[in-house]
């Protein structure tokens, strides 16, 4: 069920529909994205829906999706962890950003209640310059 889930959760994040992303992500989702503080405008921890629109739009005005591909989804009780590749292109440089992620999703009634991504930030502050 929330590999299904997730499959919607890419579609509506690659279309910027936030009105499907409500229906999907928990109220209170919490998504932590790793890497050096400041590195990254949006390097650290974000709680709720309204800290998780900031966050998405945040990284929508800085990168375009060029493509991204999952290469392996696992999952194990209420955790599916999402192994893939991806290439972004910063939209102040036009730099492109190939790198692999990992993106974790922690499923609690149905929904995605946390989020962890997993990335190569220097590659994308590299870019961002």
């Amino acid at each position: 069920m929330s590999k299904a889930i997730l499959n919607d959760y890419y579609a509506a994040l690659r279309d910027g529909d936030f009105d499907a992303l409500a229906r999907i992500v928990a109220p209170d989702v919490v998504v932590r994205y790793f890497g050096p503080p400041g590195l990254l405008p949006w390097v650290g921890v974000h709680e709720g829906f309204d800290a998780y629109r900031r966050f998405l739009t945040q990284v929508r005005e800085a990168l375009e999706i060029v493509e991204v591909a999952q290469e392996a989804v696992i999952a194990e009780n209420d955790w599916v962890v999402v192994l893939g590749r991806g290439r972004w292109r910063a939209k102040a440089t036009g730099r492109d950003i190939a790198v692999n992620m990992t993106n974790a999703f922690r499923f609690h009634g149905g929904r995605v209640a946390e989020y962890r991504v997993y990335t190569d930030t220097a590659a994308f502050a590299e870019a961002l310059k």
